[in-house]
């Protein structure tokens, strides 16, 4: 996956702040998986989702005001992004935003995605997620007719794993096409190998709409 850098906000009982996101191979785990980063009140911090993000130095998050939960993660707070995506209509593809606005309460409990793209004037939008998964496949169900997200969540060679997953992120196995067209079960699809972790809004130049009832997630 490409490094991506967009805008987006963070929001606190402190105050309101503009924020840059940067997503790119993970420092951690390796190029095939993403860590997300950015800056907030000078505080750099980074992890594997938006809603999985350390501080560099808790002290200093402190200081700045951040809230940090028991898993040493920001919390009580609210982040909006303007994800790079692409959309399809009419069968042309454009290039846009897909805005997504994540509430993340004291302890974690009750955490809430809405996300919003807008065609042509019009502003279509889904609310009270707690994935991108679930809230993607019901936005592109919102869009009007020959309207469609063009994005890996909507590809015929991605999938998720059996072990489950975060807010974001799942797997590309472009690299192993065939295998992965040939899954039955999910035994078959522990055997695929995995190109990389992508997020649900990228797109890259394999993509393919995605015929239902293909691979582990059917």
């Amino acid at each position: 996956m490409q490094p991506q850098v967009f805008p987006g906000t963070y929001a606190d009982e402190h105050g309101r702040e503009q924020i840059v996101w940067r997503i790119g191979p993970s420092r951690h785990w390796g190029p095939d998986r993403f860590d997300v980063r950015t800056v907030i009140r000078g505080v750099p911090v980074a992890g594997p989702d938006f809603d999985a993000l350390e501080p560099h130095e808790n002290a200093a998050a402190v200081r700045a005001g951040l809230y940090i939960d028991a898993w040493d993660t920001i919390d009580r707070c609210v982040f909006t992004g303007a994800l790079p995506c692409t959309v399809e209509v009419s069968g042309e593809w454009r290039l846009g935003a897909l805005n997504f606005e994540l509430n993340l309460p004291l302890g974690g409990s009750g955490e809430s995605l809405q996300l919003a793209v807008e065609v042509d004037g019009v502003t279509y939008h889904t609310a009270g997620h707690g994935y991108f998964e679930d809230a993607m496949h019901v936005l592109e169900q919102r869009l009007p007719e020959g309207v469609r997200l063009v994005s890996c969540v909507t590809c015929l060679f991605s999938d998720y794993s059996p072990h489950g997953h975060g807010l974001t992120g799942m797997w590309c196995h472009r690299d192993a096409k065939d295998a992965y067209l040939a899954v039955r079960s999910k035994d078959d699809y522990f055997e695929v190998p995995v190109t990389e972790q992508v997020l649900e809004t990228y797109r890259c130049p394999d993509y393919q709409r995605r015929i239902p009832g293909t691979g582990y997630r059917g």
